[in-house]
């Protein structure tokens, strides 16, 4: 009696379940897409020979976004088969088209044929890219601005970092937040608090979940509103100004002075032998009629005429002229 119970159930077993060759399989791949492009969820049935399709559920999350049922009926434009002779391929691979940040998620392909039904699993992860960062100032403190950045569309959530002139990061100084849109894509705001003007400029670099560089923005120092380094550089300007001038009025002073001094020596007399006390008093003007009288002495040589235009003065207006162009360059 025993005996017989098992030969009936290994017969039922062999009824009920199928040889292998039989099995039915749906093999899937899961995929990264990017927002704005065409995104694809491969999935083939086997095996392809000796069978046909009969029905195919398309389901994101739990909810239909294509299906066959003998006509195709998508329940959105975006989503269709990737492969347009896909009954005979048996290629069921599904197409989203001009992907969004929604439509990451797990899919599943429920497939009905003329030997058995099967289901595959498959899951869509998207990026989405950032945009350029917008960037503002706003004054604080007399020295001090607040720089804010702001980037959106992007997916994951990323961060973005912040660096001076000379490639220091000042990140820790910074408040950033992050809000999640309607499209399920992220907005960063990052605000660099109390930033000094004098090491502008500063750039904004808007980092990836995976941490690469995707986007920057650089606020120039002329756009500050403090635009501490533009009054330092009026003020060298101005203190370079102020040396220079009192340069050339030394210049001037000296040139003068040795001007005067050469004049002077134009006009003295050359040198005169000693004379004895009685010589010295005798005019010069007097001029004895005794012709023997042995007072009588030349008269002092003249003055030596004096340039009006020495040379000195063509070096001097030059070097007037040369300072007058350098304070002009600066």
């Amino acid at each position: 009696m025993a005996s017989a119970i098992a030969i009936l159930f290994v017969g039922i077993s062999y009824i009920t379940v199928p040889l292998s060759a039989d099995f039915v399989t749906v093999e899937c791949q899961s995929s990264t897409g990017h927002a704005g492009q065409p995104s694809k969820l491969d999935c083939v049935v086997k095996p392809q020979n000796d069978l046909t399709i009969l029905k195919v559920f398309w389901k994101k999350d739990g909810q239909h976004v294509l299906t066959f049922n003998g006509s195709i009926y998508p329940e959105n434009g975006r989503f269709q088969f990737a492969d347009t002779n896909w009954m005979e391929s048996k290629v069921i691979s599904l197409l989203v088209k001009d992907t969004k940040v929604s439509d990451e998620g797990n899919y599943s392909c429920t497939v009905a044929t003329t030997r058995g039904i099967e289901k595959g699993h498959v899951r869509l992860d998207v990026k989405a890219k950032y945009s350029q960062p917008e960037m503002t100032s706003k004054d604080i403190e007399e020295d001090r601005v607040d720089l804010t950045c702001v980037a959106s569309g992007g997916y994951p959530s990323g961060a973005i970092h912040w660096f001076d002139r000379l490639g220091t990061n000042w990140t820790r100084s910074t408040e950033t937040t992050e809000t999640q849109e309607e499209d399920m894509s992220f907005q960063l705001q990052s605000t660099f608090l109390l930033a000094d003007p004098s090491h502008a400029p500063y750039t904004c670099v808007v980092l990836n979940s995976e941490w690469k560089d995707e986007e920057e923005g650089t606020m120039p120092g002329t756009l500050l509103n403090k635009q501490t380094p533009i009054k330092t550089e009026t003020t060298s300007i101005v203190a370079g100004a102020v040396v220079i001038g009192s340069l050339i009025v030394g210049l001037l002073a000296a040139l003068l002075f040795f001007r005067r001094r050469s004049q002077r020596a134009l006009r003295r007399p050359s040198a005169q032998p000693m004379l004895s006390p009685e010589q010295e008093r005798i005019d010069y003007d007097y001029a004895s009629p005794d012709p023997e009288d042995a007072r009588v002495l030349n008269p002092p040589p003249p003055y030596q005429e004096v340039d009006q235009d020495p040379v000195v003065l063509d070096s001097l207006q030059d070097l007037v002229s040369s300072a007058d162009e350098t304070v002009k360059k600066l």
